[in-house]
C-alpha cells in the first residue's frame, strides 16, 4: 500500500529547512537545501511508520489528510 501525506516545510533562522507531518508527528527532519530534506523526509516517514507496524498496530496508521495549500506531497510505502 502506498502512502501519500502532506508535509510542511519551514526554514529556520540557521537556514536549515525543516520539514514536519501533521498526521506523524513522529516524522520530523530536515536538510540544507529543500531537495534535501524533502529526500530526508520520504526516509523520516518510512521509520516513524515502521514504528507502528512495529508495534503490531497498522491499523493505527494515521490516515492521510487532504494536502493543503503549500504543503508538499510525500510519498512512501512502508
Amino acid at each position: 500500500m502506498r502512502y501519500v501525506y502532506p508535509a510542511a516545510v519551514e526554514q529556520d533562522e540557521d537556514g536549515q529547512f525543516i520539514v514536519s507531518f501533521r498526521d506523524v508527528p513522529e516524522a520530523l527532519t530536515s536538510g540544507e537545501t529543500l531537495d534535501e530534506a524533502l529526500a530526508e523526509a520520504v526516509d523520516c516517514l518510512v521509520v516513524a511508520l515502521e514504528g507502528y507496524v512495529d508495534d503490531r498496530s497498522p491499523q493505527s496508521i494515521p490516515r492521510p489528510s487532504q494536502i493543503r495549500s503549500g504543503e508538499h506531497a510525500t510519498r512512501c510505502r512502508p
